[in-house]
């Protein structure tokens, strides 16, 4: 619920992405949509953009540029973020600091504890490479903020405090209805197989281009969208070349929020094989549609996917894709669930994020948990 009858509370927040409107990089859309709705629930946001911000300015934001900030190197973020930081709290001296990037924005919103101003972040996956050295921050944060509990599992692992560790999970928007994107298949398309998401190794969009390749070697009838752009897009193009597949694989490219909502709602299978999410948001969108899916099993994504009910966990492998695919190449066994799926992705809204933040800002923010009452770690 809002905050009622008390005075919004300002919260500083240093950001790494842009905040684009258009953008589809999970990140970027968790701290887009969920800033935007913060003000909703008694946050004041003073915002700090690595570039100007386009289009209108969401009311409850104020938004400075933060000089040199644009493509800064992790490493060297300190030198451009600090004297912004000090410069708000010379300014306004806010109630509190988040910062949505552990690496990028954390270790700058950590000196402000030194000025008596409590620090929040938000966390969404751990990189094998950076995964210490990201814990190391978290601990010495005043809560952490993840989105499952998967990750939060992770991070009491790594030693990050259970205590200080929050589970919100991402929300959802999607559009009331669109036209299903049919023209996305190729004509006879047969089962209609989908993977949205950036095309890079860690989401290893080519383990769907092989699967697809061992279901038509089986006799099944099926092609495979593509809907997202990056590095390995030439490479996958090849793959599906060399596997006899160039005409069953089409490489969407980049596509618009009402594009992506157009081609759930045409396809019969999501695939996900990505190994590396903390929750897994294009699963909890596909099943706002109704889609089940294929995914990874051992990452944040079984917080979304009810295994055997609105999808199949297996590991990223095309043996495992393709043998779980062709479990659900029944339109019945689909159908069936379908519902489950929807059960579960009517659960995830942008609004309730919203309301759960505010609330852990709050505790955090609060004089007694300050004066060490609460159950955060000691700086």
């Amino acid at each position: 619920m809002a905050r009622v009858n008390r005075r919004p509370l300002l919260v500083g927040a240093p950001q790494h992405y842009a905040l684009r409107p258009d953008s589809v990089v999970g990140g970027e859309i968790y701290e887009r949509e969920l800033l935007r709705r913060l003000p909703a629930h008694g946050v004041e946001l003073e915002i700090g953009l690595p570039q100007a911000p386009d289009g209108c300015v969401p009311n409850g934001w104020r938004v400075t540029v933060v000089p040199g900030a644009r493509h800064v190197h992790w490493a060297l973020a300190p030198l451009v973020y600090v004297p912004w930081l000090l410069a708000l709290h010379a300014r306004r001296r806010p109630d509190l600091l988040r910062a949505g990037s552990v690496r990028v924005t954390g270790p700058s919103a950590l000196v402000a504890r030194r000025l008596g101003v409590p620090v929040v972040l938000h966390q969404h996956h751990l990189e094998p490479r950076w995964g210490r050295l990201e814990a190391a921050i978290m601990r010495r944060a005043d809560a952490v903020i993840t989105v499952s509990e998967h990750s939060r599992a992770q991070l009491v692992a790594l030693g990050v405090p259970a205590r200080a560790v929050h589970v919100v999970p991402d929300g959802l928007d999607p559009p009331a209805a669109v036209t299903p994107a049919d023209d996305a298949w190729p004509p006879g398309a047969g089962l209609r197989l989908l993977h949205v998401g950036r095309l890079e190794p860690r989401k290893r969009p080519e383990v769907a281009v092989r699967a697809l390749a061992l279901l038509v070697r089986d006799g099944l009838d099926a092609s495979l969208v593509l809907a997202g752009d990056g590095p390995m897009a030439a490479e996958l193009a090849r793959i599906a070349a060399s596997l006899g597949m160039e005409h069953r694989v089409r490489l969407e490219g980049r596509v618009s929020e009402e594009r992506k909502w157009a081609l759930y709602d045409a396809a019969a299978l999501l695939l996900f094989p990505s190994e590396l999410e903390g929750f897994g948001i294009v699963a909890a969108e596909a099943h706002a549609r109704g889609l089940p899916v294929v995914a990874a099993s051992g990452t944040g994504t079984a917080d979304v996917v009810a295994d055997g009910r609105s999808g199949l966990l297996v590991p990223s492998a095309p043996e495992a894709f393709a043998a779980a695919m062709m479990q659900l190449t029944d339109a019945d066994a689909r159908a069936a669930m379908a519902a489950e799926a929807r059960q579960i992705g009517a659960r995830f809204d942008w609004d309730i994020c919203a309301a759960a933040v505010a609330e852990i800002y709050a505790r955090v923010a609060s004089p007694a948990s300050r004066c060490g009452t609460s159950t955060s770690p000691s700086p």
